[in-house]
This record gives C-alpha cells, structure tokens and sequence, in this order.
C-alpha cells in the first residue's frame, strides 16, 4: 500500500512540473504572438524591429534608430498595456531604416 501511495504522489509530482514547463512556454509563445501582431500593423514595424522574449513573457525590443517618436512610443504603449506581454525594455539603438515614409 504504501508502494501505491509513493508511486501516486510521483506521478502526481511529475504531472505538476509539466504542467509548470508548459505554462511558461505557453507564456513566451503568447507574448511572441501579441509582438508581432503588434509590429505587423505598422507597416514596415515588423522589418525595423528586433526583439527577444524571455519565458516569462518579457521583450527586450530594438527598434531603427530612425523610429519616428510617435509611432515608437504608440508600439510601446501598446505592448506594455497587452495583458499577454510581462514588461518591454525597449531602445531606438538599431540601424537606421531606408523608408522615410512610415505609416500605421
């Protein structure tokens, strides 16, 4: 019985890690949707951007040093106010762009 009991509380142990793993995979990947969905609406935003996200949700985005002020600060805004995203660090340190012309 008290094999039973150990081999319960294993699986139950084991099956609680997963669950833990994938929680946080789901979060990166969430976090990847909702920045690139963000990006994709500004046209050209997707092309000039860098980012990485870590497995709690976190971006780290580089954008074009030549990112005009609103619309970065419009990408900004919108990914620290997505539920999905945990925070955005965020610089205008890439390289410049060529299009001169950037719309929403």
């Amino acid at each position: 019985m008290h094999r039973v009991t150990s081999l319960s509380f294993l699986f139950f142990v084991a099956i609680s890690f997963s669950n833990i793993a994938w929680s946080e995979e789901d979060k990166q990947s969430k976090a990847d949707y909702a920045v690139a969905n963000i990006l994709f609406d500004y046209e050209y935003g997707s092309e000039f951007a860098s980012y990485r996200i870590d497995e709690n949700g976190f971006v780290d985005l580089i954008m074009a040093s030549n990112t005009p002020d609103e619309i970065f600060s419009e990408i900004l805004t919108r990914m620290q106010n997505h539920p999905d995203i945990d925070d955005v660090m965020s610089s205008k340190s890439g390289p410049a762009c060529k299009i001169s012309n950037w719309k929403q």
